[in-house]
């Protein structure tokens, strides 16, 4: 009865679909990690292993969140987000460890992880704090300059380190602005700016693989021996030896040699290989299940803190997954982006979970004002519209 009680009026079809990408997930991590865990001379099992180690982690955030109060995320953000951001200046100290050519994960000897998933999270709810208290004064100069700058913050120093995690962040970040209301102005100036900053980084000579990739991409050229598109290549030969019905579970060869970090960045590729069409028509219709509760979540919220909380964090599901399967499909340029729920990597993992926890947690509550939200929303709304005291 307990248990019914507590998952009463969350979005099963939301949980559900999360269920239903992880179990997909841990299947096609056994199998695509196959080869690297013999290479390696490590268990068969090494990485499904730890990939269900993450997943007992995931579920426990999950079950916590859900039965914490709702003031718990709000008032702590405030700490959280300006520690995300110095989790990723970290990157440039000793403590940042390069594995394949990127310094993307922060090793503390105790404990390895990736801060631009922790900053995916973080971000994404201070921005949405900051809008749902000052979103009768988006439109003035200040407040929106305010707003800029916590994107900046955002996806500035993340993108020089991870090109690709910065512009989920960011895409993630300006879907909430334009749900808060940004005017025409405001919508071109952000355009002008992501554009500019992509162009800055991209000229950096450090970007220059980045470069290649995207020239290879949109040049349409036929030698596929190039190193820009033998990614591509070898993931649409595995999606063309798939078919309409794949090979069968755990028969891939693309994954032996061919086929790039396959139980983490192509993993898609692999599903496609083993499971064919039916198998990636199965894994988009989770997500696009996944991605539209989650909208729908945000619509039916009472709060802007809220509502903009459940778009970020469904478009930061929603985006990561379009682009890990774009590039899977030669849709997109190569980028070192992992398919939620799905691909091997924890810090991905428990973060995707959590993001679905967070969404679970309004879908359950977000009829009713947190007492503590709506005491600080009143305050600041006293604050800045009513008159000063003459003297």
């Amino acid at each position: 009865m307990k248990f019914k009680k507590e998952i009463k009026d969350i979005d099963l079809m939301l949980l559900l679909s999360m269920i239903f990408l992880i179990i997909i997930g841990l299947v096609a991590v056994t199998s695509a990690s196959f080869p690297t865990a013999k290479k390696y001379n490590l268990n068969s099992f090494h990485f499904l292993i730890r990939q269900s180690g993450f997943l007992i982690i995931g579920i426990v955030a999950l079950v916590l969140i859900i039965k914490m109060p709702r003031a718990v995320i709000y008032k702590n953000i405030d700490w959280i987000f300006p520690m995300s951001i110095l989790f990723i200046l970290l990157l440039w100290s000793p403590l940042g460890d390069k594995s394949k050519g990127q310094v993307r994960w922060l090793d503390l000897k105790i404990l390895r992880f990736q801060p631009s998933d922790i900053l995916k999270l973080s971000s994404i709810i201070y921005l949405a704090k900051y809008l749902s208290r000052n979103i009768y004064s988006l439109r003035d100069k200040k407040a929106f300059l305010i707003a800029v700058a916590i994107m900046g913050i955002s996806v500035g120093p993340i993108m020089i380190k991870d090109f690709s995690t910065a512009v989920v962040i960011g895409v993630s970040l300006f879907a909430i602005l334009l749900a808060a209301g940004i005017n025409k102005k405001q919508f071109l100036f952000l355009v002008a700016l992501g554009i500019a900053l992509i162009f800055v980084i991209l000229k950096d000579p450090e970007n220059k693989f980045r470069l290649m990739r995207i020239f290879g991409f949109v040049s349409d050229s036929t030698d596929y021996q190039s190193a820009a598109l033998y990614q591509a290549r070898q993931s649409l030969y595995a999606f063309a030896l798939g078919g309409y019905s794949g090979v069968g579970l755990f028969r891939s060869r693309q994954k032996y040699t061919n086929l790039p970090e396959a139980y983490t960045d192509f993993i898609f590729s692999v599903i496609a290989e083993e499971f064919g069409f039916i198998g990636t028509f199965i894994v988009i219709l989770l997500f696009i299940i996944y991605i539209y509760r989650g909208y729908m979540i945000a619509f039916k919220a009472t709060n802007y803190f809220d509502k903009f909380t459940a778009i970020g964090m469904t478009t930061y599901i929603g985006i990561q997954a379009f682009f890990n399967m774009g590039v899977c499909a030669k849709l997109l340029p190569v980028t070192g982006i992992t398919l939620p729920f799905i691909s091997y990597g924890g810090t991905a993992l428990v973060m995707a979970i959590v993001s679905t926890a967070i969404l679970l947690k309004i879908s359950k509550e977000g009829t009713i004002w947190d007492t503590f939200y709506l005491v600080e929303v009143l305050e600041d709304i006293f604050i800045q519209h009513l008159p000063l005291e003459k003297k």
